[in-house]
């Protein structure tokens, strides 16, 4: 069994290339936020927001 070290010579590094593990914490930090708020995701990308926005979502009114 052959262990690959390298990546594919198919894969150009990008720095600014999205990353899928960001990807996937982002999706996973927003549905639990949006269960234990029970408030409704932002329709826009989150690069998109504004500040405001963000802060309207994420900020606890509970605490």
């Amino acid at each position: 069994m052959t262990l690959f070290t390298a990546r594919p010579p198919s894969f150009a590094y990008r720095a600014d290339a999205p990353c899928p593990a960001d990807e996937h914490l982002l999706i996973t930090l927003l549905t639990t936020w949006v269960l234990a708020t029970g408030r409704t995701p932002p329709a826009a990308r989150p690069e998109d927001l504004t500040p405001d926005e963000l802060i309207d979502f994420w900020a606890d009114d509970r605490a």
